[in-house]
């Protein structure tokens, strides 16, 4: 019997219609406490995880029989992985679950900045009617710079080029331009990379200073890749129009956040993956992956 934790909350009608249930025992805790979960990792050979649980060196060490350890989602920079490859733990994810959610909240993002509708839903609320002051701007004809080019950033990149846009990518297998050229010349920047020691401040403050001061910047990646204070300080001195942001430094967004206080970005709480679509897909990804593996080792 393969026993397997599931730490955060995913969708639960996949991992009922498991169809070995005296191979598989499926523990379902999807609000554990970190403090909880370093005294009971001992007992379970797998573990499922979303965004919320940091899997740390600790809860690896802990972890005597864990041999796979499932992220529903493409981001693993909750998951000590350097560490679990030398417990020679298994990770797996699911990148491509997720891909149609993240593009759907950037290009909802991108519409939002670019025709003010925050603005335009809160004035109607207070009962006002600023027509003349919501003069907005289409997508087609503008310069999109794409930076990361995995699920996502294609994905966005086809959207985007039936808008009419005209779309620059950057990657490190695959590029359109130089990371100089399409931040100094993009109307729009939209940053689809994972945080990993490679990409931490990878949006610097050199590149985002070549932005011109009508353009806008998306992150709906992780905020560790982007230089915060360099990226808030451009936007309080409005050296850009303006920026819509998914993920954060810190998260949650402590209540008290200068980021909250800015007129001219738009904040959203970590949600570009949360549909019930992309939920359904990661789980069913992770399941069959996890299921699949451990049944290779008995």
């Amino acid at each position: 019997m393969f026993n397997i934790l599931i730490a955060d909350k995913i969708d639960k009608s996949i991992v009922d219609q498991v169809k070995n249930p005296n191979k598989f025992s499926f523990d379902y805790q999807p609000e554990i406490t970190p403090q909880d979960l370093i005294k009971i990792i001992p007992n379970y050979q797998g573990l499922v995880v979303r965004s919320r649980t940091k899997i740390t060196q600790e809860v690896i060490d802990k972890g005597h029989s864990l041999k796979i350890i499932g992220r529903v989602g493409s981001g693993l920079d909750n998951i000590d992985v350097a560490e679990a490859k030398k417990r020679k733990i298994i990770v797996i994810n699911s990148p491509e679950s997720n891909s149609e959610a993240v593009t759907e909240l950037t290009l909802g993002l991108l519409l939002s900045l670019l025709r003010k509708l925050p603005l335009a839903y809160s004035s109607m609320n207070d009962d006002l009617w600023l027509k003349k002051d919501l003069k907005g701007e289409e997508i087609e004809g503008k310069k999109v710079g794409i930076i990361g080019f995995g699920h996502i950033g294609k994905r966005v990149a086809k959207i985007l080029t039936a808008f009419g846009a005209k779309v620059d990518y950057y990657s490190r297998s695959k590029k359109t331009n130089s990371l100089k050229y399409i931040f100094k010349h993009s109307d729009i920047i939209t940053v689809h990379l994972p945080l990993n020691n490679n990409t931490k401040n990878f949006v610097n403050a050199y590149l985002l200073s070549l932005m011109k001061p009508s353009s806008y910047f998306i992150n709906t990646s992780r905020g560790g890749v982007v230089e915060e204070k360099f990226l808030f300080k451009m936007l309080q001195e409005k050296k850009i129009a303006g920026a819509a942001l998914d993920v954060f430094w810190q998260e949650p967004l402590p209540p008290g956040s200068p980021w909250r206080k800015l007129p001219n970005v738009i904040l959203t709480p970590h949600i570009a993956a949360s549909t019930r679509e992309a939920l359904k897909k990661g789980t069913q990804i992770i399941i069959d992956g996890i299921i699949k593996i451990l049944g290779k080792k008995t």
